[in-house]
């Protein structure tokens, strides 16, 4: 009887560890990346498998996370599109400017005049 309990505690011994929050974070960003390359759940749960040894449980849980750092990421507003459009133009017309290309400068001035409406 020793010897079976002996056993038992030995086969039964593998105790879930906790992961970190920075393993955690990491794993997040690992699967957000394979959501957006399109890769299937059934894929993604291999791969947690093979790679960190976890249940399909636990890859759901770390899906769902990313699913909504997707949502977020997706979520930007049209003020927020239009500011970060304006800032890449107006870093075009500088660059444009300094290597003497001053009708790729032009370009992006009229692109932004466009863009805040100041034409037609």
């Amino acid at each position: 009887m020793r010897v079976r309990y002996a056993q038992y505690v030995i086969i039964c011994s593998k105790v879930a560890v906790r992961s970190s929050k920075a393993v955690k974070e990491f794993r997040i960003k690992v699967i957000y990346g394979h959501l957006c390359n399109g890769w299937p759940r059934g894929k993604i749960v291999e791969f947690t498998k093979e790679e960190w040894d976890i249940s399909a449980n636990a890859t759901d849980q770390y899906i769902a996370r990313a699913r909504k750092i997707i949502e977020k990421d997706c979520a930007l507003t049209r003020q927020q599109f239009l500011a970060e459009a304006l800032d890449r133009l107006r870093n075009y017309e500088t660059a444009a400017a300094k290597r003497g290309q001053m009708q790729v400068a032009t370009n992006s001035v009229r692109l932004q005049a466009e863009l805040i409406g100041l034409t037609n």
